[in-house]
């Protein structure tokens, strides 16, 4: 089979032919369909998480079909449609496993991280972890919302979002749009924060009411001229520097969702936090319900993720053009 492999920290993403894998006891073998390119694949080139295993198949937004289901697998069987999302496997059997939080369990395995991902034909996956793929999505549509779909989806609902609410969108990129769709389709008033001005006439076909250029305007104060400021920020691209910024744009019991992995710090007034009773919460990814309600909830809102398919021998390209800044819609990688 065809495998784009990284060797270590800042190595390419080069080809590779690899014999098919067999499934184990409690896993299934996933036919690969497509595979999103997440900006965390590109952090995991870049060194950002030092318990990757290399070498490694990137790739964490799978939609594929199960190809061969190993031995005590009652489900997924062959033939049905599944995905794989940043949550390969846990432990099972600690407090956050048991709560359900499987994602913050300590003990982790993280799909094309420290687990062979979806650049390949083939994949292994735990088959307790898959998560069905709803037959209204395409596998182009259903790879983005494995981790970009779900992670925002996730973040509004762990911010405790009401329908109505301000919600302001930092970035519209991959996974900025999602944020958008996901926030208008619960019931949002929408704006979006870019330094793209370009960028303005996305925003307002997708949704959002308000465009606040990030090089032209103080962000704190462009969200408390949108009565009173933002309820919620879902900081989607990975500047601390704006995240800084939007802290004195929440309205009072504001939340800050901290949602991209930003390389510098985020500072804030305690007083701003303390007289405003604001909060700052990262989200990461989500749980196995999660996941099912993310896609479930796309399906039935018609929430679209906006791809760029490319074949999977483009991977590398794919990663250095979004490093360049170069990419606009979520990019799939696909299978001919």
């Amino acid at each position: 089979m065809k495998a784009m492999v990284m060797q270590d920290t800042g190595s390419a993403v080069s080809q590779e032919e690899r014999q098919r894998p067999e499934p184990g006891v409690d896993e299934v073998l996933i036919r690969v369909r497509a595979c999103g390119v997440c900006h965390s694949d590109l952090a995991v080139q870049q060194g950002a998480f030092p318990f990757a295993q290399f070498p490694l198949v990137p790739g964490h937004e799978v939609a594929g079909v199960v190809e061969e289901a190993g031995e005590n697998v009652e489900w997924p069987q062959k033939g049905q449609r599944v995905g794989m999302p940043w949550l390969y496997d846990s432990c099972g059997h600690c407090e956050q496993c048991t709560a359900g939080d499987e994602v913050l369990c300590n003990e982790v395995q993280v799909t094309g991280v420290t687990r062979d991902g979806g650049y390949a034909e083939y994949m292994i996956a735990p088959a307790s972890y898959a998560v069905p793929i709803p037959d209204a999505l395409s596998d182009s549509e259903a790879g983005p919302l494995m981790c970009a779909g779900l992670t925002v989806h996730n973040g509004l609902k762990r911010a405790e979002f009401r329908p109505g609410e301000k919600v302001a969108v930092i970035g519209l990129g991959g996974l900025g749009h999602l944020a958008v769709l996901y926030a208008r389709a619960m019931g949002a008033r929408v704006a979006v924060l870019s330094g793209s001005p370009d960028k303005e006439g996305e925003a307002r076909e997708l949704g959002a009411e308000r465009f606040i250029n990030t090089k032209e305007k103080s962000l704190a104060d462009a969200l408390q001229q949108w009565d009173g400021g933002a309820d919620i920020v879902l900081a989607t691209s990975p500047s601390g520097e704006l995240m800084s910024q939007a802290v004195n744009g929440l309205a009072q019991d504001g939340r800050l969702v901290v949602l991209g992995a930003a390389g510098d710090e985020i500072e804030a007034a305690p007083a701003a936090l303390i007289m405003g009773r604001r909060k700052i919460m990262g989200v990461p990814s989500g749980s196995r319900k999660d996941a099912r309600d993310a896609l479930a909830f796309a399906a039935s809102h018609d929430i679209r993720p906006r791809v760029t398919e490319r074949p999977l021998e483009d991977a590398d390209d794919v990663l250095k053009e979004m490093a360049d800044g170069r990419l606009r819609d979520r990019v799939v990688l696909t299978f001919g």
